[in-house]
């Protein structure tokens, strides 16, 4: 049984087609559902919820990365499969998983190639693609075994799951390998920016981490959920099922 929820910035007239062939497109496959739409006066969590006691066993995502990582932290806690429809622009996850836009993503549903990833959880809180950490004035310890200090003062600093639409290295950015990567590089504004080495980036491995700072320093989750320093950070492997698509980027 599938469930689909729409974000709701579909409400918008301009997508109204887009929905309704979405829509045809679903029922010729036969995995036609229930449609639910996201709102601010709606507890996504408590609809979520209720459809699983009601026997969902797919939760579908139609939006884009903001909706699919609304629903991360309620679906990771039971045996359920999602899916993604994308719709907009804001549709990385989406890339990296090999789905595309639109009537398209159907079909890669219909095909209903499971993986089972790896999720990133940050305290009490799970990720899917990464986080941002607002400042490099910060001590990083790695599995009790060594610490990190970045050693300029303006550096980006991120941790990631899945791939960075940037990344070049297949060796890293694997969410079923049982890893997160620290992710450390100089920050520079415009044009110098692609002058930067690859040499001067620095990504390492990890499976448990905490990052420190002498003061309160923001940590931002998938781009939503803001956190304060000290945060434990950690991989749980195998945690989200997904269906993806056959050009995935792992």
């Amino acid at each position: 049984m599938y469930l689909y929820l729409y974000d709701s910035f579909l409400n918008n007239k301009k997508f109204s087609n887009t929905l309704a062939r979405i829509e045809t497109r679903l029922t010729d496959l036969g995995i036609g559902g229930k449609i639910c739409r996201i709102s601010p006066l709606r507890n996504i969590k408590e609809l979520i919820l209720d459809e699983i006691r009601n026997g969902v066993k797919t939760v579908v995502v139609v939006g884009d990365d903001k909706t699919l990582n609304q629903i991360v932290n309620v679906v990771a806690k039971y045996d359920i499969t999602v899916g993604l429809i994308p719709i907009g622009p804001d549709n990385r996850i989406a890339q990296t998983l090999g789905i595309p836009e639109g009537q398209k993503a159907c079909d890669v549903l219909a095909a209903r190639i499971i993986e089972k990833i790896d999720l990133g959880k940050i305290n009490e809180t799970y990720f899917l693609s990464g986080i941002q950490i607002s400042s490099s004035q910060i001590t990083i310890e790695c599995e009790n075994q060594y610490r990190i200090k970045p050693q300029q003062e303006n550096s980006q600093i991120a941790i990631y799951n899945l791939r960075p639409i940037f990344a070049t290295d297949l060796n890293y950015f694997n969410p079923k390998d049982g890893f997160l990567e620290v992710f450390i590089q100089p920050f520079t504004n415009g044009f110098l920016k692609i002058f930067k080495k690859d040499e001067e980036r620095s990504i390492i491995p990890f499976k448990k981490l905490v990052v420190k700072s002498q003061k309160s320093i923001s940590v931002i989750t998938d781009g939503q959920k803001v956190l304060k320093t000290p945060v434990k950070i950690e991989v749980v492997p195998k945690k989200l099922k997904l269906i993806v698509g056959k050009s995935r980027m792992f």
